[in-house]
């Protein structure tokens, strides 16, 4: 299926002869499209476009693939816009995985929120803990966290929702019985609660305004789920990396307090992930629905608790 998207988007690049104007088209970066069609390059074994002229022009082999793939992905699309049509009218469902946290949180209202106006849809939500396979799990959308601005596995194709900032909360039980916390390098000798992303993740990251400071930490817990994490902290077991919104939350965090106000971790990056860049209708129009009303969900989730 990836090698059909990559495909696809050759044909789009070939048709407007043009990487800027086929990426505005597709809705994605030129720097994405460029990088995919440099990938289906190396996959065919020899290039497919001219790119040491200022003109736009198709190598011989380029052409021939042009020729062969624009009718294989025009029936294609086709085929996917009749079978999901079909699918969506017989069904409307879609099988969604999400962090049980973020479920709890924020993306439970925004689905009820989404089936409200479009009652012909269904949506099963499933819960899940760092990046599963979307295929194995026959997940027709996954909501993935990460550090970065894309996903560091590119097997499946993924848009970002939305951020949010991260910072460092603990309960005022554990702050009153330890030693006070005044700059990073303190965090070294206290309890500090490590989520697991294969190994409990101990090099944390700080920034405050350009200064960028590094603190290797250890704890006497750690958990899959950031989640477990504030119950934890909540509990006097230590400092912990959370957002604000699961810090506050009364299933959560419930009023933890902050930790060295004036610094900050690495923010979080949500992604809706599927398996093919060529989407179902109604998953479609769900990712535009999330990205459009992920940041407002959010700011509305937060000054709740705040106040």
């Amino acid at each position: 299926m990836r090698f059909l998207a990559d495909l696809a988007l050759f044909v789009e690049v070939a048709n407007t002869r043009n990487f800027s104007r086929a990426a505005a088209a597709l809705g994605i970066p030129a720097s994405t499209l460029s990088r995919r069609i440099s990938a289906l390059e190396r996959e065919l074994g020899f290039p497919l476009i001219h790119r040491s002229t200022r003109t736009f022009r198709l190598t011989d082999a380029g052409q021939a693939c042009y020729e062969q793939s624009k009718a294989l992905v025009a029936e294609a699309m086709r085929i996917q816009e009749e079978v999901t049509g079909i699918a969506s009218r017989a069904s409307g469902h879609i099988r969604v995985g999400v962090p049980f946290d973020l479920a709890q949180t924020v993306f439970l209202p925004l689905f009820a929120s989404y089936m409200l106006r479009r009652p012909e849809i269904s949506i099963e939500v499933l819960s899940i803990s760092g990046h599963p396979n979307v295929l194995t799990e026959s997940l027709d959308l996954a909501i993935m966290v990460g550090h970065q601005l894309r996903l560091p596995n590119s097997s499946f194709w993924s848009r970002r929702v939305g951020s949010f900032p991260r910072r460092l909360f603990a309960s005022q039980e554990y702050l009153a019985n330890h030693k006070k916390i005044q700059d990073p390098a303190d965090l070294a000798g206290h309890s500090c609660l490590r989520l697991i992303h294969g190994e409990p993740l101990s090099d944390w990251e700080l920034r405050r305004e350009r200064e960028l400071r590094t603190v290797k930490v250890g704890g006497m817990a750690t958990a899959n789920s950031v989640g477990m994490l504030a119950k934890l902290s909540k509990e006097g077991m230590g400092v912990a990396i959370l957002s604000d919104f699961i810090a506050l939350h009364p299933g959560f965090g419930d009023g933890l307090v902050r930790v060295l106000p004036d610094w900050e971790a690495t923010p979080a990056h949500i992604f809706a992930v599927t398996p093919s860049e060529i989407l179902a209708p109604r998953v479609r129009k769900l990712v535009i629905f999330l990205k459009e009303h992920f940041e407002g969900a959010l700011k509305d989730l937060t000054s709740r608790r705040k106040s």
